[in-house]
Formats: C-alpha cells, structure tokens, sequence
C-alpha cells in the first residue's frame, strides 16, 4: 500500500530531526550495525548472489567499470585528507620530522600557532573526525597515524604535489 504524504512528510521531518540531532556519521554507523548485524545472520546465503551480481556487472559494463570505480574512490580518499596531509607538509617544510608530528597532542597547540594559521587550524575544524584520541593527526577512522603509513601517505602526497595534482 503506498505511503500517504502525510507520512512520507513525517518520516522527513523525523530524519531531519535525527540528523540534527545525530549528525550524518549516525547515519553511517547505524547502516554499518545493520550490515554487519545482516551478514552476520544471512552471510553464507549472500555470497553466491554477491558473486552473481558481480559477474552480472562485470559482462554489462565490463573491467573497465571497476577501474574507474577504485580510481573515484581513491581520488574521495585522498580529497578527505587533503587539509591534514597539507598541514603535515607545512610542517615537514619548516623541518619537522613525522615522528614528532604525529606525536603532537591537544597540549601542544599553543606552541603551533604558526600552523594554526597556516592550514592546521582548518584542519581540525573541518576535516578531522571526531575522536578521544589526543593526538591532532588522525585516519579517517578517528585513530592516530602510524609512522610507516605516514611516510607512505607523505610521499605519495608529495609526488602528486609535484605533478600539479
């Protein structure tokens, strides 16, 4: 039977509230609960349609399709950590070394004014998740950045710096 407007406007007025309420990581993690809570029910009975619909998508749009689609998803990643990794490189800049960067906490912003002002500031105001961690640089996950995957995360950064990217 199909939903009357009265309660297609409730159930916006609801989400709108929720969201405001919530935010849209709410959203995010509830979607995620239930997911995992779904396989975690029907998993085995999901595999072989998984497959199908892969093969399915393969043959209608080809390899190709899932190319494009790793290479959006990592142009996304990287675009969501744009601000923290531009605020590390200013820092690597003026001679910082990673270990010390990442090691920085909530403490020590009154000694990073400087950086502050110079792409830190936006950073966590805009692009850091929220997390309990102290440390300012974070994943995307909200957990403080290790060494080696800092090094990497940098270098790739500074390769696309250098190609204009």
């Amino acid at each position: 039977m199909p939903r009357s407007s009265h309660h297609q406007r409730a159930g916006r007025r609801g989400g709108e509230t929720t969201k405001s309420r919530h935010g849209d990581r709410f959203y995010r993690r509830i979607g995620a609960l239930g997911g995992n809570r779904t396989m975690e029910l029907h998993g085995d009975e999901y595999d072989e349609i998984r497959q199908r619909a892969g093969e399915s998508t393969r043959d209608k749009y080809g390899r190709e399709h899932y190319r494009r689609l790793a290479a959006r998803s990592a142009r996304k990643r990287r675009a969501s950590n744009r601000l923290r990794d531009q605020a590390i490189q200013h820092m690597l800049d003026d001679g910082w070394k990673i270990p010390t960067i990442i090691g920085l906490t909530w403490e020590d912003l009154p000694k990073l004014d400087k950086y502050l002002q110079n792409g830190l500031g936006e950073y966590l105001a805009q692009e850091r998740p929220s997390t309990d961690t102290e440390q300012l640089f974070v994943s995307r996950s909200g957990k403080p950045l290790g060494l080696a995957n800092t090094y990497a995360v940098m270098k790739r950064f500074q390769e696309r710096q250098s190609q204009g990217h």
